[in-house]
């Protein structure tokens, strides 16, 4: 076992960006329900695969204004509903009947009377078939294609997100003085706190193995040696403090997936045996 000032350090640093990190996602996702920004993203992204008009549309169909709240958007649409739905409204427009009475040649049909210049006109025309089961082989392409969609709605988002959550984490560093250096340089010269804090972190990463989720932290940010005392004295200080954002808020924006990650591995190699409070090493213990 490494029983080593360092080795807690970088424990307690770790739980420390962990809890910041939980932060920052935790309202994150608060701005995001607030505003809808999941809904508006989907819906943005529905609309660059069937236009607007079919969007619309689409998103006043039954099965659609039913996934959510009076007045509000849905975050999810099923490829398979959306699908079907947008192939519904494609047969009444076309031929005045439900697409599930629709034969192969009906679909053919259909799809023959879209305007050329609709941008579902020639994607449609990619999926038909001659065979006799063109309708539902369609309409399987066609969800196949929005799982896609989504897929890349879903990249946009995340990118969304991220820049989010710098901004969350920038506020949040700055609002607590997050400093990673002075956090580090507190941590060296106490060890009461450097030994509480890692152990801790020891007790995180037992409970993370015992689950396949994510394990909740019981840590509040008034645990650890942060916050303003008063402002840095000279340009020197000022340098060091906003370094120390710097290196927080890039900590932040990795997220707590990652950081819990890096703790398993760093909670193996001081080992099992934590220590509350003291610096010495149980000569039983083994490496």
């Amino acid at each position: 076992m490494l029983d080593h000032p360092a080795i807690d350090i970088a424990l307690a640093t770790i739980l420390f960006y962990i809890v910041l990190s939980l932060v920052a996602s935790s309202v994150q996702e608060w701005i995001a329900s607030m505003l809808g920004l999941r809904s508006k993203n989907l819906n943005a992204g529905i609309k660059r695969l069937i236009g607007d008009q079919y969007t619309q549309r689409v998103y006043r169909h039954p099965l659609i204004a039913n996934l959510a709240k009076a007045g509000k958007l849905p975050s999810y649409i099923d490829p398979k509903t959306l699908s079907t739905v947008l192939l519904e409204l494609i047969a009444r427009d076309n031929a005045s009947k439900s697409y599930v009475t629709c034969t192969a040649d009906d679909v053919r049909g259909i799809v023959g009377k879209i305007s050329d210049d609709h941008p579902l006109k020639e994607i449609l025309d990619t999926w038909l078939t001659e065979g006799e089961d063109a309708a539902n082989t369609l309409k399987d392409r066609l969800a196949s294609w929005f799982d896609e969609g989504m897929s890349r709605m879903s990249g946009w988002y995340a990118r969304r997100v991220k820049v989010i959550i710098f901004v969350i984490a920038a506020a949040v560093t700055i609002a607590t003085n997050a400093s990673s250096i002075h956090f580090v340089e507190e941590l060296w010269r106490n060890d009461i706190l450097r030994s509480q804090l890692a152990a801790q972190a020891v007790t995180l990463t037992e409970a993370a193995a015992s689950t396949d989720e994510m394990p909740n932290v019981s840590q509040d940010l008034n645990d650890f040696p942060i916050g303003w005392y008063g402002l840095p004295e000279d340009w020197v200080a000022w340098l060091k403090t906003v370094l120390g954002w710097a290196i927080t808020i890039a900590a932040i924006s990795l997220g707590a997936p990652f950081w819990f990650d890096l703790l398993s591995k760093v909670a193996r190699l001081r080992g099992t045996g934590a220590r509350a409070g003291s610096n010495n090493r149980d000569p039983s213990s083994t490496s």
